[in-house]
């Protein structure tokens, strides 16, 4: 009866777990103020996981932000059973999380969670120190070997995580590490693992970092100017050449010459006459040599050539001659 009872009490159990396993929807929220599992899971043998990471990017104006939540739901021993990815881009940063707070309360309650944060500040000095930090506190039992820092007290601080969280006795594990910079200008403060598995048999492992970092901010592009296109040279037109008259060749006079022509001597041949008559003597009486006329007196081609004038002078001359021969024949 015994072995009955306690195999009905382990299947109710086993059902009560799986129940709650089926109402357990995600829990995370990605805005300002992001938050994952909390006051979830209270069922015993339970356990959840939540890993946070945001990446702000700060300016003087506001900024943005990406997130991205890794959450796990399932048996203590088996947190991975049932898991979901989300991511979103905010166009504001985040500036707090808040997750695995009051939550997996059961007996042997298991809770892993973590947030890993960096603020990128552009335009802006973020004025970076360290992390102010709070854990450990009132939490397994008071053993909190595991907890680094500790002690750490801090109130207000921008890491607050792990108090009041692992006690019930029979402690698995209590390991909180808190570590990075906190920014005067702004950033994230993170609430995580406060208030959680106080079942007994527990076991919690959570940690958080902060890391800022100051990016000078991108110079505005100065625009190229668009260049003026050279205009194509005009083609001067090449002058045509002016031709260079060849002059004349000079004949050259030949040696021994006179440049200037001389009209030409015209030399006749001595006449010979012979007379008869009834003188007794016989003479003969040498022509009168002819020379070129002077050009001078040399008629223009439009009238009579001045050689027929002394042609016609000649024959006259000649006639007068034979008459004065005759004449002295007759008078010897």
């Amino acid at each position: 009866m015994r072995k009955l009872l306690a195999a009905v009490a382990t299947a109710g159990l086993l059902l009560v777990s799986s129940l709650g396993l089926a109402t357990v929807a995600s829990a995370a929220t990605i805005a300002p103020t992001t938050t994952c599992s909390n006051s979830v899971d209270d069922t015993p043998g339970l356990g959840l996981i939540c890993q946070t990471t945001i990446v702000n990017t700060i300016t003087p104006t506001g900024g943005s932000a990406e997130v991205t939540i890794l959450e796990c739901h399932g048996a203590a021993g088996d947190p991975r059973a049932a898991c979901s990815t989300t991511s979103n881009t905010l166009t504001s940063p985040v500036t707090t999380v808040s997750q695995c707070n009051s939550a997996a309360n059961g007996g042997g309650g298991t809770v892993r969670c973590s947030v890993d944060v960096t603020n990128r500040f552009v335009g802006l000095a973020g004025g970076a120190t360290g992390a102010t930090i709070n854990q450990c506190v009132g939490s397994g039992g008071g053993i909190t070997i595991g907890c680094d820092p500790f002690p750490a007290t801090t109130a207000n601080a921008a890491i607050t995580q792990c108090n009041g969280s692992a006690n019930g006795g029979t402690l698995v594990e209590l390991t909180c590490t808190a570590s990075g910079t906190m920014s005067s200008a702004g950033g994230v403060t993170i609430d995580q693992c406060n208030s959680s598995a106080n079942g007994g048999g527990a076991l919690v492992i959570c940690s958080a970092t902060i890391l800022n970092v100051d990016i000078a901010p991108s110079p505005t592009p100065t625009p190229t100017p668009t260049p003026t296109p050279t205009p194509a040279p005009t083609a001067t037109p090449t002058p045509a050449p002016t031709a260079t008259p060849t002059p004349a060749p000079t004949v050259a006079p030949t040696p021994g010459s006179s440049a200037t022509p001389t009209a030409p001597v015209i030399t006749r041949g001595a006449a010979a006459g012979t007379g008869t008559g009834t003188g007794t003597g016989t003479g003969t009486i040498p022509a009168a040599p002819v020379t070129a006329m002077d050009p001078a007196l040399i008629a223009p081609s439009n009238g009579p050539s001045p050689l027929l004038f002394v042609g016609i002078f000649l024959i006259g001359l000649g006639f007068v001659f034979r008459s004065r021969i005759l004449d002295i024949g007759k008078a010897g």
